[in-house]
């Protein structure tokens, strides 16, 4: 067993953000599903996920590595939990509310041509 010591899985910090979304983008259709098939997800795009458990744990992918299959779904699990939680909670109504207050212009777009300057 490679993880004896205690490990807490905190949000993504934004420098570990790029690599992670790389990491993780091939998976997110299969975590979004309402139930995940870790076993299935393991075999299909098992290296993109334990990169991304790597990118969000803070430790080398070798450690990764040398977790037991059933470590490694459990903190894959925790990880997405707990960034899942962070993005819906905190990210998004940030990001909602930035975009309301800026209050942008309404752009409309027309079909067809546009007048000619003569």
């Amino acid at each position: 067993m490679a993880w004896q010591e205690p490990l807490a899985i905190k949000p993504l910090k934004v420098g570990q953000m790029p690599a992670f979304l790389r990491a993780i983008s091939p998976v997110m259709q299969q975590l979004t599903a309402s139930e995940i098939d870790w076993l299935a997800l393991f075999g299909e795009r098992g290296d993109d996920l334990l990169s991304a458990i790597a990118i969000a744990t803070a430790k080398p992918r070798a450690w990764v590595d040398e977790l037991a299959a059933d470590e490694a779904i459990l903190l894959a699990a925790k990880v997405i939990e707990v960034n899942a939680d962070f993005f819906a909670r905190t990210v998004i109504p940030k990001l909602d509310g930035l975009f309301a207050a800026a209050k942008l212009p309404h752009v409309t777009t027309s079909v067809g041509s546009t007048p000619s300057s003569t």
